[in-house]
């Protein structure tokens, strides 16, 4: 079982960028700085760890936490050898040098934006798990629509925190949907989540809250609510 034949790029969102304002992180910011993920074994071990220790509970429901360490290898294994379409939409932050934040955007024609080997994922977590993985990616995989970017996943080390990464790479995030003349910008989080009020500073408001129940209750966990959150984008950028 291959993901490679859901991995089409239809009418991926090409565009090439608009106006001459610096990107935020660029240059530091507080000593903050933000750059595209790269394809090298350290970034791919810091991304599949961090992604796996902020996600903790969806990965822990799918695969236990005894195959956590396991999710994180081949997380970091599946972060190599991608499109380049992937590493320009995953993005990490630094704090004086080291990595500590990092999140992926998608836009249009996005779906199943990297590929995966099956097989390596078998080995690591068993066949059970590995379906209940698999459908996992498949049930939170967005289709993102024409003129929208979404916010796939954003998260912050611990040892980062209240450092302003976060609303850097928020403000990244915006850049960087402006840039393809994205008219909104938006994202799902738990109503539990306390990164709701960053957000809601960030200008986005909840547009709607959906159930988990059904395959969104099997694939991230006990029943609860996420709101759906969004933001009108300007594309006039000086």
């Amino acid at each position: 079982m291959s993901y490679e034949q859901y991995n089409n790029f239809t009418n991926p969102v090409t565009s090439q960028p608009v106006g001459n304002s610096p990107a935020p992180g660029a240059t530091p910011i507080n000593g903050v700085t933000i750059r595209p993920l790269q394809d090298t074994p350290t970034d791919a071990e810091f991304a599949g760890r961090l992604l796996v220790e902020a996600f903790r509970g969806k990965f822990a429901h799918n695969v236990t936490e005894q195959k956590l360490p396991a999710t994180a290898r081949y997380m970091a294994a599946n972060n190599r050898g991608q499109t380049p379409a992937f590493y320009q939409r995953t993005l990490v932050a630094e704090l004086e040098g080291v990595p500590v934040g990092l999140m992926q955007l998608k836009f249009h024609g996005d779906k199943y934006l990297n590929t995966a080997d099956d097989n390596v994922l078998i080995s690591e977590l068993g066949c059970w798990r590995t379906l209940r993985f698999v459908c996992f990616t498949l049930v939170t995989d967005e289709d993102v629509k024409l003129g929208k970017c979404y916010v796939d996943h954003i998260c912050v080390d611990d040892s980062a925190r209240g450092r302003g990464v976060g609303k850097l790479l928020m403000e990244r995030a915006e850049y960087e949907a402006r840039q393809r003349q994205c008219h909104t910008i938006y994202l799902g989080v738990l109503t539990t989540n306390r990164a709701k009020g960053l957000y809601e500073r960030q200008g986005y408001h909840v547009t709607s809250t959906w159930s988990m129940c059904g395959c969104l209750y099997c694939c991230i966990g006990p029943p609860g609510k996420i709101y759906h959150m969004e933001k009108p984008l300007s594309t006039n950028i000086p």
